[in-house]
């Protein structure tokens, strides 16, 4: 069988979080030979998080030391790299560069001067190419499947069947089971399709032979926090979520489901891609 090189950047600002992000990067790779993992400091040129106290020097050095410390602790080989920038584009346009699966991210959840702006997790994942896994604890002891259990909302838009698509590469590559969630709604325009989307999950469940389950949700408005509820019904390990389309600021200020949904009270870790993404 031919071993594909799986590549995974970690935004990394040495913070517990990141270790975190850094922790399950590791636990879905330990079953893999042939793997990289870059570490990738970004160094803010301006705004309101140009708060650096390092040179591009400096955090090079940082970074090497970092990556003897993860060699000796972990006894994995990772990259580092610094780069100047705005957090909330440079992250994802070298995880497309560099052609990365995946991008695992720490997060604080929403916060602070946060609940003004919007997730400030949110804001850096818009727009990538590349999904992002958004975590906020470390990964369980002793789990040998970090990801087995994995949420998949299905809603009434089209993007729905995209997040399907999405949630069966994702079930094969980390060898999960599914739990399709359907959402509700008094609309019969809107149930209608619900039910459309609802029935292409099932059909491509079966279709690629992914063990699944469906649920339903009861009440036809808080679906964010019912999938989140759902998530520890069933001790989930991961939510899939798809961003809103052309996001823009108003939904940063007032609050896109997803932001909430990434920044969980109960810190599931999120998948989160965006529509039409180019892989």
């Amino acid at each position: 069988m031919e071993k594909t090189l799986l590549r995974i950047v970690i935004p990394w600002d040495f913070t517990p979080v990141a270790e975190n992000a850094l922790k399950y990067a590791l636990s879905t790779c330990k079953a893999r030979e042939n793997y990289r993992i870059d570490l990738v400091h970004v160094l803010s040129t301006g705004g309101m998080f140009a708060k650096d106290k390092l040179t591009k020097e400096e955090a090079e050095v940082e970074l090497s030391k970092e990556i003897s410390r993860i060699s000796h602790e972990y006894g994995s080989v990772v990259f580092g790299k610094a780069l100047e920038g705005s957090i909330f584009n440079t992250i994802a346009e070298y995880a497309d560069e560099s052609r990365a699966d995946f991008v695992f991210m720490g997060t604080h959840g929403i916060k602070g001067v946060q609940k003004l702006t919007g997730s400030w997790a949110l804001k850096v994942i818009a727009g990538s190419n590349v999904p992002f896994i958004v975590v906020q604890d470390e990964p369980p002891v002793g789990k040998k499947n970090v990801f087995e259990h994995i949420i998949v909302p299905v809603d009434y838009r089209a993007e729905s069947k995209e997040l399907v698509i999405k949630a069966v590469k994702t079930a094969i590559h980390f060898d999960s089971t599914i739990h399709l969630f359907k959402q509700n709604a008094n609309d019969q325009g809107v149930l209608k399709k619900i039910n459309s989307n609802m029935l292409f999950a099932k059909n491509q469940m079966e279709e690629y032979k992914i063990p699944f389950e469906q649920h339903f949700a009861k009440k036809t408005s808080g679906f964010g926090n019912d999938i989140v509820k759902l998530a520890e019904d069933v001790s989930a390990d991961l939510i899939l979520v798809m961003t809103t389309k052309n996001i823009d600021i108003s939904d940063y200020i007032f609050g896109a489901q997803e932001q909430f949904i990434i920044a969980n009270e109960a810190k599931f870790p999120v998948l989160c891609f965006n529509p039409s993404m180019v892989r």
